[in-house]
């Protein structure tokens, strides 16, 4: 009776130890992909604040160019108005800034 219980109480006791080290990685593990996240955050942060300091670049420009093609558009000797192109032939950029 008393080799079952030391045998029994081993048992508990190497299951515990497996236990353990069981949580101890669980812990690690989460605690490695709570920093992984972090770090992630932290880079996608920086790249939102780039990509919106490029948009900003990109709308200036695109004011610039608006300007430009309005002043040279009094001066010009082919007027945009008096061509008919194919729908195919169309310059779609042309026509987006002229919705715009």
């Amino acid at each position: 009776v008393s080799l079952q219980l030391d045998e029994e109480e081993e048992r508990r006791k190497r299951r515990r130890e497996k236990n353990k080290v069981a949580a101890a990685r669980c812990r690690n593990k989460k605690k490695e992909r709570t920093e992984f996240l972090q770090r992630e955050s932290e880079r996608l942060e920086l790249m939102n604040a780039e990509l919106k300091a490029q948009i900003e670049e990109l709308k200036q420009e695109r004011q610039q160019l608006i300007l430009m093609l309005n002043r040279h558009r009094p001066t010009c000797i082919v007027r945009t108005d008096s061509i008919k192109t194919p729908e195919s032939e169309a310059n779609p950029l042309l026509e987006q800034l002229d919705k715009k």
